[in-house]
């Protein structure tokens, strides 16, 4: 593979990783709630990437031609997956609300921790805890129920993005319609390896850099009611993107 072939490829995924989308909002909103939260999220979509590459590498994508349904189930999978994280959104949207109409309780401080609906996803509940000073093995316990939802929500995180990575018909259209066009016949196993790591890179760094900026832009705000905009707008667009996945033709 020459290096302009190489450069050609990184073009278009770059043009791909910097096209709003799905990930764009979700890695921006679960950042700006949590920067670990998008960090992670953006690890999962990185590995959604890297499955369909190999799907597309491998010569999966002839089952497109084959099975032409198969594009469609995506688009609807897809399209309801967006809609499904558009309602948890405002959800917390509507929580956030109620949070900051209400006055929680003298000596109680309220905690939003992360928890799961029958589905799974990342949803968030306020959680009151009365002040007072524990015994060794009540700070012991309490440490180590934090460390549980610290890693469930990481866990949470991680799959919302490689769900939201392989269910995207964008993605797909990409990896399974344009990268065998883009990629040479005489590419070899080394040149596979080198473009992974070069397309899936050029992602990963892109969403990361959005993670950031959204974690810094929170942070410097640091009001809740940055939160429930943040969940308001967030629902709206992915209920608006998930419709236009399943109505528009592709």
């Amino acid at each position: 593979m020459t290096g302009a072939e190489l450069i050609t490829i990184a073009g278009a995924a770059t043009v791909l990783a910097v096209t709003p989308g799905p990930e764009t909002i979700l890695t921006v909103r679960l950042s700006a709630l949590r920067r670990k939260a998008g960090l992670i999220y953006s690890l999962g979509s990185a590995t959604g990437m890297t499955v369909w590459m190999i799907a597309a590498l491998t010569g999966i994508s002839a089952l497109l031609t084959t099975f032409p349904s198969a594009l469609l189930v995506l688009k609807v999978v897809g399209g309801l997956y967006l809609c499904l994280l558009g309602v948890l959104a405002a959800r917390q949207a509507l929580r956030i609300r109620t949070e900051l109409r209400g006055t929680p309780p003298r000596g109680q401080v309220s905690e939003i921790v992360a928890a799961t609906d029958d589905l799974g996803e990342l949803e968030t509940a306020g959680i009151g805890a009365e002040v007072d000073a524990g015994s060794p093995t009540d700070a012991i316990a309490d440490s180590g129920s934090k460390k549980s939802w610290g890693q469930l929500r990481s866990v949470i995180s991680y799959r919302r993005g490689l769900f939201s990575s392989l269910s995207n018909p964008k993605a797909g259209l990409f990896f399974l319609a344009v990268m065998p066009t883009l990629v040479p016949s005489s590419a070899a196993g080394v040149d596979y390896l080198l473009l992974i790591t070069v397309v899936i890179g050029l992602m990963l760094a892109y969403q990361i850099l959005l993670a950031f900026i959204a974690g810094m832009a929170a942070a410097a705000l640091q009001r809740r009611s940055t939160d429930f905009y943040i969940e308001a707008v967030s629902a709206a667009v992915l209920v608006v993107m998930g419709i236009a996945v399943i109505a528009i033709p592709m």
